[in-house]
């Protein structure tokens, strides 16, 4: 595959992905939360007030979220986020219990 159409493919992947993130990013904040960055590509630091009920949310959905952050947890999207998958991480932080993905 020539250079131009590898770098045109994942300039397509990488666009997505933080098109992905940037939904995701303005969602929680129109829920209340506060990001702990103004700039982001695909990982988001979200501030939450009960981290436990949203990870035990996030392991009842088989959503793996980074929770080594006082007060926060860390969210990261890739290239086989779907639209579904920010749809259920917006149920983890609104307190509705998602379904797994199977």
């Amino acid at each position: 595959m020539p250079f131009i159409m590898v770098r045109s493919a994942l300039k397509r992947i990488a666009n997505r992905i933080h098109r992905l993130t940037d939904i995701l990013a303005a969602g929680l904040q129109q829920k209340g939360l506060k990001l702990r960055h103004a700039h982001y590509f695909d990982t988001l630091c979200v501030e939450v007030a009960d981290k436990a009920a949203i990870l035990a949310r996030a392991e009842a959905a088989e959503i793996n979220l980074r929770s080594d952050i006082h007060n926060a947890v860390g969210i990261t999207l890739d290239e086989t986020t779907t639209r579904e998958n920010v749809a259920q991480l917006f149920n983890v932080f609104a307190g509705r219990q998602p379904r797994p993905e199977h």
